[in-house]
Order: C-alpha cells, then structure tokens, then sequence
C-alpha cells in the first residue's frame, strides 16, 4: 500500500530546498506497467524513429557507453499515459502547482550495469529558449529501486533561489551544459526504493551518479508546467514535430 503523501509537506519542502523525495508514491505493480512499456521501447531502441532517441554516452569522452535516451515516450508507447503512475503524477503535480498545469514533456534515459556515465550538474531552466515565465516541476521515476551505486539522483539545496547560473559547455557532449561551481559538499543524494519518485524545480541544481551497480537503471522524467500566461506556443510546436515524425514511423514500421 501506498502512504498519500501530505500535500502541504511538500509544497514547503520544494519551496525551501528545491525537491523532495516521496519513499512510496506507487505500488510495485503500478511501477511494472510502466517498466513493461518502457523496456518494450528499449528492447526495439534502433527501430524508433530518430527524433526520439538519442545515445548519450556516444562520444569520445572519457565518460564512453552506450547510454540511451527516449524522447516522448509516451508518444511512441501511447499505453504510458495510461498507467496510474501517469495519472497520479499529474494530478500531484496540479496540486502543487495550481490549476492549469499541464504535462509537457517525458523522455526516459538508461543507464546499463557498470556504466561510468555521470549527468552533471545543471539547471533544467538554462535550456529554455523561450523567455515566457512558467513554474515546472519534474518527476523522476525509476522503474526499480535504486542506491547511490545505481546511479541516483542528487540534488543543491537551495540552489533554486539564485536565478539562472552561469554554466558551462561540456567536452564531448553534444548540448551538455554544466553549472560552474557547484559545492559538491553540500549536494544531497536521494536513493529511492521501488515505488519512490524524487520531484524537483525547474532552477534547482541537480545532477545523477554514474551507474557502478549490477542491474540497469531506468529511469521515466515527467515534466509538468504552469504558464504565468499562454502556453508556451515553441512546447506545442516541438510536440507537433514529434507526433508528426512518429506517425511516419508507424506507417513504415506497420
């Protein structure tokens, strides 16, 4: 059974440091539904349609492997936005941010055993293109419990309230940017058990341990957003794209 988390709690918690971990949002088999649609992407990775994957440990880096990301997941695997782990995420994420809150955007990233790829650290806000004042909130859901050797999430407390910081271009990353400066003394890990998800806001610093573990790591990021306005028309714009290029694949993979 899982324990409603306490809404107040957590609104406070995200607006004094910046994310909260919730031990026991979803069931085991809540969390299966959604580990059964994803690894059905993954098992067929090379067959999806380019714009929704990407391989971020091809380079010539030190980082190496083979580390696959899933853009719009959801899109390709429509039986996602069905789970309960969809529908409670949502209406969590209304909760917390206010009426109008909609869900914008999902992408899954796969960290295989003994994988020495490390996410750096960075601000999800310094991607945005668009000067449109928002709120968002991301939830990262791993589909089995994960520890610091699995290559959890860590997060600066109270990294959030310092506006957009100065960042960085990372070697043999393509897009990779990372925040400069960070005190990694004060950063908190947040390992989860099966069932758990760990929230955080769109400027909150953050970043995820490299995968020094026995078993795969899969991980499915919801991002949810709340216009001060309109909503964004560059979001609806890059979903458009999306579904249109993934209609193609399917009448060629049908």
């Amino acid at each position: 059974m899982t324990t409603p988390p306490v809404v107040g709690d957590l609104r406070k918690s995200l607006a004094d440091n910046g994310f909260v971990a919730i031990p026991a949002l979803f069931s085991p088999a809540e969390v299966q539904e959604v580990a059964d649609g994803l690894d059905g992407l993954f098992g067929r990775f090379g067959a999806l349609p380019a714009v929704s994957t990407l391989d971020l440990g091809a380079t010539d880096g030190e980082f190496g492997g083979d580390v696959p990301e899933i853009l719009y997941p959801s899109l390709l695997a429509s039986e996602l936005r069905r789970t309960v782990v969809f529908r409670r995420s949502l209406a969590l994420a209304r909760q917390l941010l206010g009426p109008g809150t909609w869900f914008r955007f999902d992408h899954s990233i796969r960290k295989p055993p003994r994988c020495a790829y490390e996410t750096v650290w960075h601000q999800d806000r310094v991607h945005k293109r668009s000067g449109l004042p928002e709120r968002r909130l991301s939830m990262w859901i791993p589909t089995a419990p994960v520890g610091v050797e699995d290559g959890c999430m860590r997060y600066v407390p109270r990294s959030h309230l310092g506006g957009v910081l100065p960042h960085e271009e990372v070697a043999e990353r393509r897009g990779a940017l990372r925040t400069k400066g960070v005190d990694e003394t004060t950063a908190v890990d947040c390992p989860l058990p099966l069932g758990g998800a760990v929230l955080h806001l769109f400027e909150t610093v953050h970043s995820a341990h490299p995968n020094h573990g026995e078993s795969t790591r899969t991980a499915w990021i919801l991002q949810f957003t709340r216009p001060r306005a309109i909503v964004p028309v560059a979001a609806w714009a890059h979903r458009v794209v999306h579904e249109w290029h993934i209609r193609r694949w399917r009448r060629t993979d049908a």
